[in-house]
């Protein structure tokens, strides 16, 4: 845990702010590569302490951590918090940078995109590729110039390889993605982050081509959407005897919190997997929708990350927990 000061706060766009945050102590922070996060304890409508993740943007530095905050709507008052409660000068617990987003940088050839709040990680990784001279190309998407943040950075930092899209809501002025990724090579990586639909859209051409799941990396800021055909089940719990009922619109992990339980987790959206979790027995079929494991491991249907993925078509499933 480490205490920061908020020394900044930058309006990026109307929903969206930047915050830049020192050491309390003025001693420098620990550096993290592209693609890490920080979770910031806030507070949410319920006036609890919950913590929320944001990338950090300006990775490789340690006098601050700069972070960019999207005001959610109908979230649950975490980001309200940070853009109505937070001031300069106030003081905010983090936890150290953790990474389940890393960017390989020996790779031959690089294409990074993002839709909105989504160029946060994006941005660290055109800044640090830009600076190892690095092949890449970088496509971000918004809807106006208005609601696009830190584009002069974005800008900056790809240096004449990128390609900025302001769709309008319009899908024939958006990015059109099986001709921008083009064949698969086992030197070619790609990087998405943003909207679900933009990330299923970049994986489901990806997968057209023939990519190699290892080569595609995304990163999913909210969890995957309920889908029209998930039913409800019971999930039995090896070690400790126990069966639960999972009801549609709720994760397994969820469900194990509510009940007492106590299972390894960390992001929740399916990013990290620390609450990957051995699949003993399964009435029905999985709905992997997770980012963590490959599509080969996922076809063996013999672990999931319980915080996102489900069993479909009713039944019970026993874990080893």
């Amino acid at each position: 845990m480490l205490r920061t000061t908020v020394q900044q706060i930058h309006t990026l766009t109307d929903r969206i702010r930047g915050f830049d945050l020192v050491a309390s102590d003025g001693r420098a922070l620990p550096p993290c590569e592209p693609g890490a996060h920080i979770k910031v304890n806030v507070t949410d409508t319920s006036g609890n302490p919950v913590k929320r993740s944001y990338s950090v943007i300006n990775p490789g530095q340690t006098d601050r951590y700069r972070i960019a905050v999207l005001r959610e709507v109908d979230g649950e008052g975490g980001s309200a918090f940070m853009h109505d409660k937070v001031t300069v000068g106030d003081e905010l617990d983090i936890d150290l940078p953790q990474n389940d987003f890393p960017l390989h940088s020996d790779a031959q050839n690089t294409i990074l995109i993002a839709g909105g709040i989504g160029i946060t990680p994006i941005l660290a990784m055109a800044t640090t590729l830009t600076a190892g001279k690095k092949d890449f190309a970088l496509h971000y998407s918004s809807r106006t110039h208005q609601d696009m943040a830190l584009m002069h950075d974005v800008l900056d930092a790809a240096t004449g390889r990128c390609t900025l899209y302001f769709d309008g809501g319009t899908p024939s002025r958006a990015m059109q993605l099986s001709t921008l990724l083009g064949p698969a090579k086992a030197g070619k990586h790609v990087y998405v982050c943003g909207p679900g639909g933009l990330i299923d859209a970049v994986l489901d051409a990806a997968r057209r081509h023939r990519w190699a799941s290892d080569n595609i990396h995304y990163e999913r800021f909210s969890t995957p959407a309920a889908q029209l055909d998930d039913s409800a089940f019971e999930v039995h719990l090896k070690h400790s005897n126990q069966s639960f009922d999972v009801p549609v619109g709720k994760s397994i992990l969820d469900v194990l919190i509510d009940e007492g339980i106590d299972p390894l987790y960390d992001c929740k959206k399916g990013n990290c997997g620390i609450c990957t979790s051995a699949v003993l027995s399964c009435d029905g079929d999985l709905s992997h929708r997770d980012a963590y494991l490959s599509d080969g491991q996922k076809s063996q249907n013999d672990q999931m990350c319980i915080c996102v993925s489900r069993m479909q078509g009713g039944g019970k499933l026993t874990l080893d927990l």
